[in-house]
């Protein structure tokens, strides 16, 4: 048990990183028309990699320490996460963004990737 926790934390670790060196603009595409929003690395496979990651270290931690309550603390952030990207950080993009955004979001689910998405697909 403990070892899966270490890979779920190694993993959320990754994706987090990779979701803030993208949005400090880090490793974006340079070529090519530049969307207003992040389309790249794991914005491309889901919506929100950087909480999708954080939430995997505290749950891969629960792993690890064999804690219930941190357990529970994993689902209550995730449940807080899912209301404010739905309440707050979706329409506040859809209303920057307009018809771009609205296009992202058909394509690309919120928490977890679909099994048949390919990272090459252009939205």
């Amino acid at each position: 048990m403990r070892a899966a926790g270490v890979g779920v934390v190694a993993a959320g670790l990754v994706l987090a990183l990779r979701s803030a060196l993208l949005l400090g603009g880090r490793g974006r595409p340079r070529r090519g028309p530049q969307p207003a929003f992040i389309l790249a690395g794991p914005y491309l496979r889901i919506r929100n990699p950087l909480f999708a990651g954080l939430l995997l270290v505290l749950g891969g931690m629960a792993l690890v320490r064999r804690s219930w309550i941190l357990g529970v603390v994993t689902v209550a952030a995730a449940a807080v996460a899912h209301l404010w990207v739905v309440r707050a950080e979706e329409p506040r993009l859809r209303t920057r963004f307009g018809a771009a955004y609205e296009e992202y979001l058909r394509r690309v689910p919120r928490w977890l990737p679909r099994r048949n998405a390919h990272p090459g697909d252009t939205l």
